[in-house]
Parts: structure tokens; sequence; C-alpha cells
């Protein structure tokens, strides 16, 4: 089959839709419905020509759409040109990764996304050009909270919403939002078998393409989260991450160490031990020009 331009993409797939007869809603249930979720206004964004399917799972969303909508195989996927870079840092220092060689368990992931309404395409906008995560771990070594800062810039006009994922031990009772700055709770769904939680904020302003703004907040989580690390995901260039672990001064680690994982198969890369504050038994980790992939601070009672 010939491959066209790929901005003809948006417009096959927008006239494929019309002569459907479904609409954006009906398609986004369907598309769940083959395991290939894609929300309404990502549909939106494909059939207008703001963006485009690119990643593997939007790839087979695209597949399953040539089924849903009456279409020729290929008749969709063949209009999609090589994927381009993603956003002014990957062109700047090289690479990016997707959700699925950033997870360990992308799947798990890709499930509790999709209760939401929300896919894999929406973990990393808007971009985080830094991160700033601190946990607290109380007196029986368990996990108690976590608060995040960051500072993020548009990918593209009408940015209105991003996403938290965290993994947890276990979910016992739901997870809480304990504050907010710059951002408010909108949603919250969880993949309970993998214990993945997702947490919607909708920003407090709408953002245009290029805009920066700082959010953040604070998560609560369920009692009896006993592991002994944390970490973030990166799935593009930043500015920098930091993440710290707050200890109950009456119990600390014998030993702390910071470490990325470049693939979410991989195991953990440490870096170096994490530094000491005694004032705050805080452990801390920073890392300049991270890139993609998972930082984090591990730790041990013996």
């Amino acid at each position: 089959m010939t491959s066209l331009a790929p901005a003809e993409f948006g417009a096959a797939l927008r006239a494929a839709i019309e002569r459907s007869g479904l609409s954006l809603s009906e398609i986004s249930r369907r598309l769940r419905d083959h395991e290939t979720p894609v929300s309404v206004s990502a549909l939106s964004y494909w059939q207008n020509g703001e963006n485009r399917p690119e990643r593997a799972s939007s790839l087979a969303a695209v597949t399953a759409l040539e089924v849903i909508l009456g279409q020729s195989p290929e008749t969709l996927t063949g209009l999609l040109g090589p994927r381009r870079p993603r956003g002014r840092w990957t062109v700047r220092t090289g690479h990016a990764l997707s959700y699925d060689q950033v997870w360990r368990r992308p799947e798990e992931v890709v499930r509790a996304l999709s209760k939401m309404d929300v896919t894999p395409d929406e973990l990393d906008t808007p971009h985080r050009l830094s991160q700033y995560l601190t946990y607290r771990v109380d007196g029986d070594g368990n996990q108690e909270s976590v608060r995040v800062r960051r500072l993020i810039r548009a990918d593209r006009d009408g940015t209105s919403r991003f996403v938290f994922v965290n993994r947890c031990s276990s979910i016992t009772q739901p997870p809480s939002v304990l504050f907010t700055d710059g951002c408010r709770p909108a949603r919250f769904r969880a993949d309970v078998p993998s214990s993945t939680c997702v947490f919607e904020f909708a920003l407090d302003r709408t953002l245009a393409a290029g805009e920066l703004a700082v959010v953040e907040f604070g998560v609560r989580y369920p009692p009896g989260q006993g592991r002994r690390h944390v970490q973030v995901a990166l799935y593009r260039p930043a500015r920098d991450v930091a993440v710290q672990v707050s200890f109950d001064p009456g119990r600390l680690p014998r030993r702390c160490a910071g470490f990325f994982r470049p693939r979410g198969v991989l195991p953990p890369e440490e870096r170096s031990e994490a530094r000491f504050d005694r004032d705050t038994s805080t452990f801390q980790f920073i890392t300049l020009d991270p890139q993609p992939g998972q930082y984090g601070i591990q730790w041990s009672w013996t």
C-alpha cells in the first residue's frame, strides 16, 4: 500500500469516523473493549491533526480503529510516517522512553489508566522539567505519605490536567489527597489487584503550548505500606529530579542509597549513598540533567 504524508492521517480518521456514524465516546468505549484504550480527548487530537499516534500502545489502537470503523487493514496505519522527535528536550538530548520501557509491569498501569479513560500517551504530558518528591516513613517502617512539587511546561494549547501514578503495597483503603497548590483533585481510580493508583489533577489555569507552571500536592497512603524503596518515573530528559525520604527519628535505616533504573526490566544501578540530614532524619538523592528512567532511594533496616 502507498504510504501518504502523516498529515493526512487526521483527515482520513475524521472521514472514517463520520462515515461510521459513531461518536467519539462510543469509539473510545469500543477501544477499551479491545484492550487498547484511547481517551475521547486523544481521539479528538488525532482526527484534528493536533497530535498523532506514535507509541506501541497507540499504534495497536489504530489497528483496532480500522476494525471498529470498518476500514481495510492499513487504511489508517499506512498513513503514519516515521515517529517524530517529542519536544525540545528530546531534540537536544537524544531520546525519550515509552511507558512500557519505564514501568516494570506496564500492563498494570494500562489497566489502571483505562478506568479513568486515560491513555499511556498522557503519562508524560505536560513535560515535567523538574520534580521534587518527599516521602515520609513512620516509626513502624511504613510509607505514610508523599509530597510532590513539579515545574511543568505545556506541550500543546489547552493543557488543563495531568495525572500522577503510584504503586502501593496494598490498597486496604483509598489513598487521600492532603493538599494542592496550583491544581486541584479531579478523579481517582485504582487497579486493585496490582495496587496501582491513578490521580487526575486539574490545573488552576489552562496553559498554552510552551507555558510554564508550578504545581504541588500531597497524598496520604493507606496503612501498611511496608516497601523499602521509593521511585519516580521520567519519560523524557529533564532539568533535575530530587527524591527525599524522611524517617521517624526513632527508627532510622541501617543503610540508604540512591539508584537509577534505565529500563523497567533491568535491575537498579546504585548511584551513591543518599545524603543524610540528621536534624530532619531525611535522606536525599538529587540528579541534575536526568535521562529517562526510574530514580529512587532504597534502604534496609538490618
